[in-house]
């Protein structure tokens, strides 16, 4: 299968990322209200977050078509 140059590259996360490996379900703030959600991709200093879907954050939801990027040091596990 074509990749059509797409280079795949391995992203070795920081000393802090490594508390947040793929699938961990963690908590942060965004937009000054508490959201949780589940690391789908690591980065270097941040993490991929798909958002879990609540009453309250449709709106955000819509927005960022369900994902964000947060730092390692704006999360916690739970």
């Amino acid at each position: 299968m074509a990749t059509f140059g797409k280079i795949e590259t391995q992203i070795d996360p920081s000393e802090a990322g490594k508390d947040f490996p793929v699938q961990t379900h963690v908590m942060f703030t965004i937009r000054g209200q508490s959201q949780t959600g589940i690391v789908t991709k690591q980065l270097k200093n941040a993490a991929v977050v798909e958002i879990d879907e609540k009453q309250d954050n449709g709106e955000l939801i819509n927005h960022s078509n369900g994902v964000v990027v947060i730092n390692y040091k704006q999360m916690e596990k739970i």
